[in-house]
């Protein structure tokens, strides 16, 4: 009798040990990210953080996949006519997708979700006008829907990754549409909204809870990466702290692709010296890229050719970007009439050339700029470096009132954005093309490609119109900002997306045992 109390002991005692060993393992994977998301309700959030962490909870038709085209998430497959001028794109779906109320996602519950974020006058979501193209959602069957947009445009098809296929009952809607009361069909569900931190519940259990923290400060995230605090950093970190956690830090692994964003030196095509292509092209033969980025930038960025990255399979124009060559700077300048005064500037009919760069004040930013401003003057230029906060930045950038402006375009998903910040017709207040860049060459090719449905012809056509772009320096291409996710050696699956999408976090493996 002893002996099998104590059997019944020592089981229980290990039967304990189990689980509290499984509760162990079922700890969430802790992920830095360097702001909190603006609103983790989908119908409001804009910014990179609330739309991904959206990702993960609720499932759209298509996304974006490495290579910057589109896959299907809901969607077995898609098609695409024309009947006249209204662009179709039937989809037929998925039939095995669940809400997590345990019903089957149907064609209806894609005219219902539509409806919330194009129509719903309760909900008001910011993104109505995003969806005001859309006509009508057809229902073929249960598991095939049509959407007849008014025209087409390059934007339908991926404007439809916003679109997130939900449920909310009817009681439930108010404004503004809170998160907790959207029933969605992703693989994940929130489990705790803060402030500062956003838990994720995995529905299979089979992959890890997340937890997404929110840590500001570099210094800060450094430490807790060391003190095992955070088993992955999603969160921005400048080149010199990378590289000193990569030197110096063991058992952290560091996955960095080149990314999708774009960092250029704007240009006025105004500007009296500006406006002459040759001067221009001298202008980027004074920037040592390589330089820049190996020692700068610790290799933290790729080279950029034009503002699409090797991540637009489609729109890759191959390494195209000028090495830094001042003796061919000094050529052109002399050809287009400059010499230098006794003060080693460059004149021309007895004026010194003076350009005025606006930067906004990061600090990234202002140190590149000084960097390139130096082998500026050292050619011979007058650059007056003008550091400004971001609301005086982006109200003269606008304006056109700059020579040369350090910025970058981010979250762009296709070519449509060149004819938005190159395109005649979009000169402020019309769009963002505010150096004032003219070409019809250009012009004739964007809008070739804007009504162009065939893809092969319409990515043709674009391709042509980036390489004018290219030729005629209607922006100085700087780099490809790398994106950099730095994790436990212990994390397995860690994949990192040019678009820094978390979709890959549904690969993730953490054997961290914490």
């Amino acid at each position: 009798m002893r002996f099998k109390t104590l059997t019944l002991v020592i089981l229980s005692a290990l039967l304990y040990c189990f689980d509290s060993l499984s509760a162990l393992s079922k700890s969430p994977t802790r992920i830095a990210i360097s702001s909190a998301p603006s609103n983790i309700s989908f119908f409001y959030g804009s910014d990179a953080n609330s739309q991904n962490i959206n990702r993960l909870v609720h499932i759209s038709l298509t996304d974006f996949s490495s290579n910057m085209t589109f896959f299907c998430r809901l969607c077995e497959n898609y098609s695409e006519r024309m009947d006249g001028q209204k662009h179709i794109i039937n989809f037929k779906l998925k039939k095995n997708v669940k809400f997590w109320d345990g019903t089957v996602v149907t064609a209806g519950d894609v005219v219902n979700s539509w409806q919330y974020i194009a129509k719903n006058e309760v909900i008001k979501s910011k993104y109505q006008a995003s969806f005001s193209a859309i006509e009508s959602i057809n229902i073929k069957n249960d598991f095939e829907v049509e959407l007849v947009f008014k025209e087409f445009n390059v934007d339908n098809l991926s404007n439809l990754t916003l679109l997130k296929i939900v449920k909310i009952n009817d009681s439930d809607i108010v404004n503004p549409m809170p998160a907790e009361k959207i029933i969605g069909a992703g693989d994940y569900k929130f489990k705790k909204i803060s402030e500062l931190e956003i838990v994720l519940e995995s529905l299979d259990k089979q992959r890890p809870d997340l937890s997404f923290k929110v840590v500001k400060d570099e210094t800060t995230l450094a430490l807790k990466l060391i003190n095992k605090e955070i088993d992955l950093s999603l969160a921005n970190i400048s080149p010199r702290k990378y590289l000193w956690l990569k030197e110096n830090v063991k058992g952290l692994q560091f996955i960095q692709t080149e990314g999708t964003n774009y960092q250029y030196i704007g240009i006025n095509h105004k500007n009296e010296y500006l406006k002459d292509k040759d001067f221009r092209r001298a202008l980027s033969l004074l920037i040592p890229r390589k330089k820049i980025s190996k020692y700068k930038l610790k290799d933290t960025v790729t080279l950029s050719s034009s503002m699409f990255s090797k991540a637009f399979s489609d729109f890759y124009l191959g390494e195209l970007f000028d090495d830094y060559n001042p003796k061919e700077a000094l050529e052109l300048f002399t050809k287009l009439g400059y010499k230098k005064n006794e003060a080693g500037v460059l004149t021309k009919n007895g004026k010194e050339v003076v350009l005025t760069w606006r930067v906004s004040n990061n600090k990234s930013a202002i140190e590149t700029a000084e960097s390139i401003k130096t082998f500026f003057e050292e050619a011979g230029l007058r650059v007056n470096l003008m550091v400004q906060e971001w609301g005086t930045f982006i109200r003269n950038y606008k304006t056109g009132n700059f020579d040369m402006v350090m910025s970058q375009w981010v979250g762009f998903t296709g070519p449509g954005l060149l004819r938005y910040i190159f395109h005649s017709q979009t000169i402020p207040p019309n769009g963002a093309n505010r150096g004032f860049f003219v070409n019809a060459k250009f012009d004739e090719f964007v809008d070739k490609a804007t009504s162009e449905i065939n893809s092969t012809k319409r990515n043709n056509y674009y391709k042509e119109a980036l390489k004018i772009s290219n030729e005629q320096y209607s922006y100085l291409n700087l780099w490809h900002p790398n994106i950099i996710w730095i994790g436990r050696s212990c994390l397995q699956g860690v994949e990192v997306q040019p678009n820094g999408s978390f979709l890959s976090l549904l690969n993730l493996v953490d054997n961290c045992g914490k």
